[in-house]
């Protein structure tokens, strides 16, 4: 380890208790009632015993080594900030147990769930927003070429080229290439024996703070296995940049079992805070939803009754998440035979590709027009939301009919994420061309963020006035 970053991880350390220290306090003058807002000073001119002074310098040395024990003084350059977070909250965790525990035990009238569950959030939002800044700063130094490694780049071929060049283009990610050993098999580079004496001497200089490889696994198995060796007598990070295959849409984070590093490739957003932000969202929305239109549900039943015979409801059997079937819950648009005779007029179908949709559906019913116009029959899935099958915002749920009918395999990646009420598709075009709809279901999946569900909401209720593409 470098002086700087040695001075660097010294001064975070101080921060991070600091931080602890004075979440601490906060939490004692919001929740305890002889102190609140006023009584600042007064805290500060109380008098601590000894031994509450050494408990909670104790209490600062658990923390510490639950930080440290979380790996949130290791490096995250090539970390997303979402791993962050997820170590801060384990962290977090670690660290207010003891205090969970000791709880009954105390004779501190402050000490109560209200003040843990206090200074567990300021703790967590600060040292979030500490380690933000951090992140900016730490970014900012390495684009004016400061805080650098020494790197050096092992591979075969365009491989070598392509990750120095990624590494060359990437000046935030602070990395100095320094070397590059290219493997290349046939005469064209170094032997294998050649590379493992250059990357020791380099070692041994004192010359490099990283190595990154960039090599097949088939071939050089060996090979990385003694690079990795010389490199581990030294303290030195491997970064492997080797890949299991071309990816094209999904992508790839390694995970361990029991200490093996297992490579996990996915496709759809990844598992983050974010997904479950996402699931309060479509929870308090669903819930707030169906208490606002209770009214509206109650005139919709009645119309439907007083229009035809038949139920109010109607449930259908769809294709969510990773394929999984769900019945699905709308207003009853149809005369109650409406699916036995879809086959007499699937020769009348008016959509491109597997879908089926005629805009004059002769087994619509006139109160099911007027709901099918306003997307009024779409609400019910509300109730799909809060049981966890679908959300507020994601692509369509499809028929088993329309599923079984897709040909083309990438148009199947939509079940790759949770199904939605709206989606990209029916605030953009609702037009019967199924290769549009698939195309907004990927852009969608490929650029998901809470944002962009946040526009489609917006942007769902003037589709819905207008109207147009509903039937």
């Amino acid at each position: 380890m470098t002086p700087n970053r040695r001075a660097v991880l010294t001064v975070l350390k101080v921060c991070d208790l600091a931080v602890i220290s004075v979440a601490f306090v906060s939490a004692m003058v919001l929740c305890h009632p002889a102190i609140g807002w006023q009584g600042w000073w007064a805290l500060l001119e109380m008098r601590f015993s000894l031994l509450n002074l050494l408990g909670m310098l104790a209490y600062l040395g658990v923390w510490h080594f639950a930080l440290r024990g979380c790996g949130l003084y290791s490096s995250y350059r090539l970390s997303a900030a979402t791993r962050e977070l997820r170590d801060v909250a384990t962290a977090l965790v670690a660290g207010t147990l003891p205090l969970a525990l000791f709880m009954p035990f105390s004779t501190f009238e402050f000490l109560d769930p209200v003040f843990l569950l206090t200074f567990a959030g300021i703790t967590f939002v600060v040292l979030c927003l500490e380690r933000r800044l951090l992140r900016e700063i730490s970014r900012r130094l390495r684009l004016m070429g400061r805080n650098l490694r020494n790197v050096v780049v092992i591979g075969t071929g365009d491989s070598t080229l392509e990750l120095t060049a990624r590494l060359a283009r990437r000046n935030d990610y602070g990395y100095r290439v320094i070397g590059v050993i290219d493997c290349g098999s046939g005469g064209l580079g170094a032997e294998p024996a050649t590379a493992l004496q250059l990357v020791g001497a380099l070692v041994d200089n004192g010359q490099i703070d990283e190595v990154f490889m960039a090599l097949p696994l088939d071939t050089s198995q060996a090979l990385i296995g003694r690079i990795i060796a010389i490199c581990e007598e030294q303290g030195i990070t491997v970064r492997l940049a080797t890949q299991v295959a071309s990816l094209y849409w999904a992508r790839a984070l390694v995970d361990q079992v029991d200490g093996q590093p297992i490579v996990t490739v996915y496709t759809g957003p990844p598992d983050s805070p974010r997904l479950m932000v996402k699931r309060v969202i479509d929870i308090v929305g669903a819930a707030v939803g169906l208490l606002f239109f209770a009214p509206l549900f109650l005139l919709c039943a009645l119309a439907i009754k007083l229009d035809s015979i038949g139920p109010v409801f109607f449930y259908q059997d769809r294709v969510g998440y990773n394929r999984h079937r769900f019945r699905v819950f709308k207003f009853r648009t149809m005369v109650p035979d409406a699916e036995t005779r879809q086959s007499a007029l699937e020769q009348f179908n008016e959509a491109s590709g597997p879908v089926f949709k005629i805009q004059k559906d002769p087994r619509v019913t006139r109160v099911g027009c007027f709901l099918r116009r306003t997307s009024i029959d779409e609400l019910p899935q509300l109730i799909n939301v809060l049981k966890g099958d679908m959300s507020l915002v994601g692509p369509r749920p499809l028929p088993v009919r329309d599923v079984e009918r897709i040909a083309v395999r990438w148009h199947r990646r939509r079940f790759s994420v949770k199904p939605g009420i709206t989606c990209l598709w029916q605030v953009q075009r609702r037009e019967p061309k199924f290769d549009e709809w698939i195309r907004l279901d990927m852009e969608y999946i490929d650029n998901w963020s809470l944002a962009l569900d946040l526009k489609i909401l917006a942007m769902t209720i003037p589709a819905v006035l207008s109207g147009q593409g509903a039937h």
